[in-house]
């Protein structure tokens, strides 16, 4: 899916698609608009849910002015595989420049808190008695 999405913002860059980003983003004020828009309804609170997690990624969406406002103006004209990972698409009218960067700035601060699996203990309790209860065979 993510080369989709990427082959889409390629194809909307050499169309033309492109628009001139204004310089970056306030975080502080990204921050009450990402709550106002709802992205915390599937991305979390944090960026760490949802179809898309938005941090510790190198994706261009969000680390490029240009691709993550041409995604969110674009994104009505495409359709999911997944109909439940469909996000909406904001006009300009709906979340201008302006306020869609300052929602990527507040987005470029989030930081993975996320332990890693193998430091959990209970999860490699529950891997186990999976591994031992599991039997092919059946």
């Amino acid at each position: 899916m993510k080369i989709v999405i990427v082959s889409i913002l390629a194809l909307g860059f050499a169309a033309g698609g492109a628009v001139a980003a204004p310089a970056g983003g306030d975080p502080v004020r990204g921050k009450q608009l990402y709550y106002d828009h709802g992205c915390y309804g599937c991305h979390g609170y944090g960026g760490q849910t949802g179809a898309w997690n938005l941090v510790g990624t190198s994706s261009p969406i969000v680390n490029n002015a240009q691709a993550f406002l041409f995604f969110l103006r674009q994104r009505g004209g495409f359709s999911p595989m997944i109909p439940s990972l469909a996000m909406p698409r904001f006009s300009e009218a709906a979340l201008p420049d302006a306020q869609a960067l300052d929602i990527q700035a507040y987005i470029k601060t989030f930081k993975l808190d996320a332990p890693d699996v193998d430091s959990i203990p209970l999860m490699g309790q529950i891997e186990a008695s999976a591994a031992k209860s599991y039997d092919p065979g059946k």
